[in-house]
């Protein structure tokens, strides 16, 4: 866990060293499951996320790298067995995304790259109840990310994302034919789908990496 604050506070750090780059808030809703190999398919939840940006030119063509940190809401619903209704599990999250992003003309965006998530806590909600499962998962996670943007206004556009989570995300418990633990068998995967807002605070200073015809 002090692997990953540092991590934040480096990438922190780089935000406001590059802050030549453009600086810019997101925030929206999110739908997610969470997908096994065997189990039957869960339900899908709502979520939100909202973090920072900032968006650097790479090179003198339109490709830029979107390096983001964000808190984020993921998890899923399903069945309670033996009973009615219905059980959600919440995962939260600190995202961080690295993204690479090519303008398409003058309002489209797209974008693409790896997103790694740090598991800060999981609870298990039925009706009133709830419980920490926070052990049952793996806290470090990661996946790919792509996604577009439309910009509404120079500074303000709506983005859309889709995260494609690896597996690894349970820690599961193998046992033998007596119920004795054998090992640890990991599984489950984050599928997440984003749409939201993002809105740019800044704009690069004179004779820093310019933005994407804005």
């Amino acid at each position: 866990m002090k692997a990953f604050y540092l991590l934040v506070a480096v990438m922190a750090s780089t935000l406001g060293a590059l802050a030549q780059g453009q600086l810019g808030i997101k925030a929206g809703g999110s739908i997610n499951t969470v997908r096994y190999r065997d189990a039957d398919p869960n339900n899908a939840s709502i979520g939100y996320y909202a973090g920072a940006y900032t968006l650097i030119r790479l090179t003198q063509s339109d490709l830029f790298l979107r390096p983001e940190i964000q808190y984020s809401l993921k998890g899923y619903r399903s069945p309670l067995t033996g009973a009615n209704g219905q059980v959600t599990c919440r995962l939260n999250y600190i995202t961080l995304p690295i993204l690479l992003m090519a303008p398409v003309g003058d309002k489209i965006q797209t974008m693409a790259g790896f997103e790694f998530g740090y598991l800060m806590k999981a609870v298990e909600k039925y009706h009133n109840t709830k419980n920490d499962i926070t052990s049952r998962f793996q806290h470090f996670d990661w996946g790919l990310n792509i996604g577009g943007a439309y910009l509404i206004t120079p500074t303000l556009g709506v983005e859309l994302h889709y995260n494609y989570g690896f597996r690894g995300l349970v820690k599961g418990i193998t046992v033998d034919g007596n119920g004795n633990p054998t090992g640890t068998n990991r599984d489950g995967a984050n599928r997440v789908v984003q749409i939201g807002l993002f809105y740019a605070l800044s704009s690069p200073s004179s004779g820093a990496p310019g933005n994407p015809r804005f």
